[in-house]
């Protein structure tokens, strides 16, 4: 999916191209994005490099307005962090986490599955996670009260709320570009088709 991306951006040099000719155009994957909401552009742009500061920020904002949301419908309170501080903070943890993979799991050598099972150790990502330690000193670095057992009790679940929604928004453009291939792929089909009968 992301080398499709990727092809649109001439500066993006993070992902190594197969070399093999794109069956997608450049109007078929803006027609991919036209389809959907605006926060999965912003989700596609920032993990391929393209303007990532400003996407990135569009992102976090999104993403930090449905945490507040989900932290009302469950009266959430915090007693060392401001509720605004604690969305901004565990969203900015949550969001570097995903784009920052901190590389291969050791496990799983970074295929997701073991032995044709899913990976326990990554839970099938086959990356190696941040500890929450490491998710405290990103999302609330002047903060040194707070614990990694304080981050794991309190933003355990809205980290992984936050992992779902960016997993959702990968799959969501997974399914819509696997759509518009099999369209082309068809279409390759029926060209071919066509022209073997004209040579008849």
């Amino acid at each position: 999916m992301l080398e499709q991306f990727a092809r649109l951006n001439a500066k993006t040099a993070s992902l190594k191209i197969s070399g093999n000719p794109p069956l997608l155009d450049v109007t078929d994957l803006c027609g991919v994005l036209a389809l959907l909401d605006e926060h999965h552009s912003w989700y596609i742009y920032a993990m391929i490099e393209q303007r990532r500061a400003h996407n990135m920020e569009l992102l976090h904002k999104y993403i930090q307005q449905l945490v507040m949301q989900e932290m009302r419908k469950r009266e959430f309170k915090s007693r060392k962090v401001k509720l605004m501080d604690f969305a901004y903070g565990v969203t900015k943890a949550a969001l570097f986490a995903h784009f920052n993979p901190r590389g291969k799991c050791k496990v799983c050598n970074g295929l997701g599955f073991k032995a044709a099972k899913r990976c326990e150790h990554c839970n099938g990502k086959g990356t190696r996670e941040y500890n929450w330690s490491e998710k405290v000193q990103y999302g609330f670095p002047h903060r040194r009260d707070l614990t990694r057992d304080w981050y794991r009790k309190s933003c355990g679940y809205y980290d992984q709320f936050i992992e779902s929604i960016l997993h959702e928004i990968a799959a969501e453009l997974s399914e819509k570009l696997n759509k518009v291939r099999r369209q082309a792929i068809a279409y390759k089909r029926l060209e071919s088709a066509v022209l073997f009968d004209d040579d008849l």
